[in-house]
């Protein structure tokens, strides 16, 4: 039996509550635990509502990329800002005051960047996914470059890169020239394997990007109203699926969302990547501007961090100058276009032919422009791209590139007819009338130039197709010479070779321009030879000749052009009257009217208001 003293122990040890307390200790005592409650049930409701309370969203926030200083960015086609997926670097091209264009990285919350040296003249750069490298094209080929140092790797041959993507397990997807397959290659390099038939995914796809398993992925298709959109394929199977009807580009983002552009918009919609299924409907990230058909205008991070490049056309005019480069007459109202819109004065200079773009399709036609009356006349209506319209040399007639190489009276009464299937643009006309001179892209030797005869049996036969880009190939009035541009010494220049009366090339080569050059145009005397160096100068080199030498001055640096400067663009988009006094050139209305690119941090709260 317990004792009394063990039971006074235990009821000692034993906490007594506030009531009891305030009991024995009075009225005061009441009064205290009173306060102890109403503080209590106060501590009690803080409580509730601390460990039951919404997570706070940071609010979204939109800045704009601004480029260093020393460095130009015109958000052009083959212009580029792209975040890295841990969401701290930009990637972007910038330009310097010589003309040079190569990538550049730059830490999100800092205004210093690097450039990355050997990356010059890129195409659809990509981030890898650890965002320590960089995959981009350049010059024919597909390259890495690492953030670490060294100079870019070549991993293989893409004749005209198109996008490329990374995933983690270390294979690189992209499409080495624009209308055919996709292809894999690890990042070291190898033997590219095709993905798709482009038959099965519809013509020209485009923009790669891959989904968190790594296996499956993203692509679009611009062209085929049947099977225009966005896509989804696998490394593993043939099969694909279409989850969008439209969508220039399209891309995944954490943590289950499908980022695309529909009517130059950039949306959002909810999207299940495990089943490749859209729910819910499209939310708006930013306002309409002119559909982009030249690739992807954005890029997401993992954390949040989206870049949108917005509006790449530019107001554009066709302008004439004189030598001094002081501007006179315009032509035209101002439009906005993507590349220039290729002006070729007539023989005698009464009419210049252009291609004239669509805003909103971008497709464009060929123009005639009467100089003295300023009234255009539409030579074609078609829906395909036609562009570089060249004139017969008695002014009768307009050749021009759409799909193959076309031709068509310049009165504007007949109907185009097709010369030659293959080949892409026409770049001139020789005064004899027995050769037109055009661009032709093959696999090994991307851009070259070859000649197709108008008389006999019409058999095109190449003039240049070495291992380099070789293109805007120009004839001296008296068909003796022939100016072309090549990046073989690794950087674009403007050459002059002679061309021989059974329309071949020979005779020694001759290097034009010193420090970077394109698109050459003689006068009509042949006694002066124009270009366009890398800075955007207008050139002049005088020239004479006898019955087996061209002699060429030094360069001369005439006026400074606001031209559209897209080296990757082989056109030429100025003429030039036969006195050689007055240039027509394809002219941005301000140097600096590019569209700012926006920085938008945390993004999904944007969806979510």
């Amino acid at each position: 039996m317990p004792s009394s003293s063990g039971a006074n122990v235990t009821e000692a040890l034993k906490p007594l509550d506030a009531a009891t307390l305030a009991e024995r200790a009075g009225w005061r005592g009441w009064i205290a635990w009173i306060g102890l409650a109403v503080m209590s049930l106060i501590a009690l409701a803080l409580g509730v509502a601390y460990f039951n309370r919404s997570a706070i969203e940071p609010r979204g926030a939109r800045l704009s990329f601004t480029p260093p200083e020393n460095l130009a960015f015109d958000n052009g086609i083959y212009d580029y800002v792209i975040v890295s997926p841990d969401g701290q670097k930009l990637l972007f091209t910038g330009r310097s005051a010589d003309g040079k264009k190569q990538l550049w990285v730059r830490p999100l919350d800092r205004v210093e960047a690097q450039p990355l040296p050997g990356t010059d003249d890129p195409q659809y750069p990509f981030w890898s996914p650890d965002s320590r490298s960089i995959g981009f094209g350049s010059r024919g080929k597909l390259k890495r470059v690492d953030l670490a140092g060294g100079r870019p790797q070549t991993l293989c041959d893409a004749v005209d890169l198109r996008g490329g993507t990374w995933s983690r397990a270390g294979v690189i997807l992209f499409l080495p020239r624009a209308g055919g397959s996709l292809f894999q290659i690890p990042q070291t390099g190898g033997e590219p394997q095709p993905v798709t038939d482009p038959a099965s995914g519809g013509e020209d796809p485009r923009n790669p990007r891959f989904l968190p398993d790594g296996r499956h992925f993203l692509y679009s298709v611009g062209v085929g109203e049947s099977a225009q959109g966005v896509f989804a394929g696998s490394l593993d199977s043939k099969e694909v699926k279409r989850l969008l009807a439209d969508g220039a580009s399209a891309d995944y983002a954490p943590p289950g969302w499908l980022l695309f552009e529909r009517n130059g918009a950039l949306v959002a919609q909810s999207f299940d990547a495990e089943h490749l299924e859209l729910k819910g409907e499209a939310f708006p990230l930013t306002l309409s501007t002119t559909m982009s058909l030249a690739g992807a205008r954005f890029s997401v991070s993992e954390n949040g961090v989206l870049i949108w490049q917005g509006d790449l056309l530019r107001d554009y005019r066709l302008v004439w100058f004189d030598r001094e480069g002081k501007q006179g007459d315009a032509i035209g109202a101002p439009i906005k276009v993507l590349t220039g819109q290729s002006p070729c004065l007539s023989p005698d200079g009464k009419r210049v032919a252009i291609h004239r773009i669509d805003r909103q399709t971008q497709n464009s036609d060929i123009w005639v422009i009467d100089l003295q009356r300023n009234l255009p006349v539409r030579l074609t209506s078609d829906p395909d791209y036609e562009a570089l319209p060249v004139w017969s040399p008695d002014g009768n007639r307009v050749a021009f590139g759409s799909a193959g190489l076309h031709q068509i009276v310049a009165s504007g009464a007949g109907t185009e007819e097709l010369l030659l299937k293959r080949g892409t643009f026409p770049y001139d006309w020789s005064a004899d009338g027995r050769f037109i001179i055009y661009a032709q892209r093959v696999e090994k030797t991307r851009r070259d130039v070859w000649a197709f005869p108008i008389t006999g049996d019409r058999q095109p036969y190449p003039l240049l197709n070495s291992e380099f880009d070789e293109r805007e190939a120009q004839l001296s009035p008296d068909g003796r010479w022939f100016a072309y541009l090549s990046d073989e010494s690794g950087s674009y220049e403007v050459y002059v070779q002679a061309f021989t009366a059974d329309g071949k090339l020979g005779g020694n080569k001759l290097r034009i321009s010193a420090r970077g050059g394109n698109q050459p145009r003689f006068r009509r005397d042949g006694e002066e030879l124009f270009y366009v160096a890398a800075d955007g100068q207008m050139m002049s080199v005088t020239v004479k000749t006898s019955a087996a030498a061209f002699e060429p001055g030094a360069p001369k640096a005439l006026f400074k052009s606001r031209m559209v400067r897209e080296i990757n663009v082989a056109w030429i988009d100025y003429d030039v009257t036969a006195d050689g006094q007055r240039f027509l050139i394809g002219t941005l209305v301000s140097e600096g009217n590019a569209t700012p690119v926006s920085v938008i941090l945390n993004w999904v709260a944007e969806v979510r208001r």
